[in-house]
């Protein structure tokens, strides 16, 4: 990691965390201390948050402070979070780990990671409008519940965990990949653009930033698929090798690891590009390249997850 990256990390992370407590969906019911429960254990602690500080990048390409950012970026982590706790539970990929200690559905019980998920999922429906409201761009916030919509639908986050499951045990190719990979590349795509789009952004702004987000997350999918196959448990701190016990294909099964590697290398200079062209002279372009290239450098997975 970059030491402006690192620095700006720790910079934020105080208000990142303070933030998902506040906003964290918490029940007032008097029976219902079980679900308050499940939702500080699926929140606290993360990872480094990948996904609000690139939502926090975002916003200040297109001018927005912070402190402005901050509901959608939490947005951002909550529909991270309810989407690997149903990647874990015993229908999906049957997963008993998750940063090192049990899953969610392992901790407490399936229906209620089921409505922890359906609770951090429909939350961050309403910071996402929030932060378009309390920044002055309610107009934004129909185009940017749109989008976020097809991030997560049929043709997105969901669609693609569909197509995972219909494969699995199947022979696979790279447009059957492709379309697996919608889990991972359309929530990085709405990550990249919720930011910016709440705080005003342009359409031009909005598709390069969801061109850059697509890009990202097919390069981390790469790296997360190149991890599965190289790294232990304990490193990973969940189950590794889950393709394979899942007899599912994934690009080092198709491509190599070299090839796997360099096809990550190329997806991400070749969209970095892109965007240093769209937004010009932007120290948070920097920074967002730090990021792309530390998913790049194979300790991506590690950080993010």
């Amino acid at each position: 990691m970059t030491e402006r990256l690192g620095r700006y990390i720790e910079e934020n992370r105080d208000a990142i965390e303070s933030a998902l407590e506040s906003y964290l969906p918490l029940s007032q019911q008097a029976n219902a201390a079980s679900l308050n429960e499940a939702l500080r254990y699926s929140i606290f602690p993360g990872g480094k948050r990948w996904r609000p500080i690139l939502t926090l990048l975002s916003a200040s390409l297109v001018g927005a402070d912070t402190a402005r950012a901050l509901p959608a970026a939490c947005a951002m982590e909550y529909l991270h979070t309810s989407s690997m706790i149903f990647d874990d539970l015993p229908a999906m990929d049957d997963a008993g780990v998750r940063r090192g200690r049990p899953s969610l559905h392992v901790a407490f019980n399936e229906s209620l990671a089921l409505l922890t998920a359906l609770a951090l999922f429909n939350q961050s429906y309403s910071l996402l409008v929030r932060t378009a409201a309390e920044s002055g761009e309610s107009a934004s916030a129909v185009r940017l519940v749109k989008e976020a919509a097809q991030c997560i639908g049929a043709d997105g986050m969901i669609g693609g965990q569909v197509v995972d499951l219909v494969l699995q045990g199947t022979g696979q190719n790279e447009t059957s990949l492709a379309s697996r990979n919608l889990k991972t590349t359309a929530l990085l795509r709405l990550t990249l653009l919720a930011g910016a789009g709440a705080c005003g952004a342009s359409e031009e702004e909005i598709a390069a930033l969801g061109e850059f987000g697509e890009a990202l997350g097919m390069a981390y999918q790469i790296c997360d698929d190149l991890l599965d196959e190289l790294v232990d448990d304990d490193e990973l701190g969940k189950p590794a090798h889950q393709d394979s016990r899942h007899s599912r294909s994934n690009h080092v099964a198709e491509f190599g690891v070299e090839g796997a590697h360099r096809m990550a290398g190329e997806l991400v200079e070749s969209s970095l590009l892109k965007l240093a062209g769209a937004f010009p002279d932007r120290p948070a372009v920097d920074l967002i390249a730090d990021a792309a290239r530390l998913i790049l450098s194979g300790m991506g997975k590690l950080v993010i997850a």
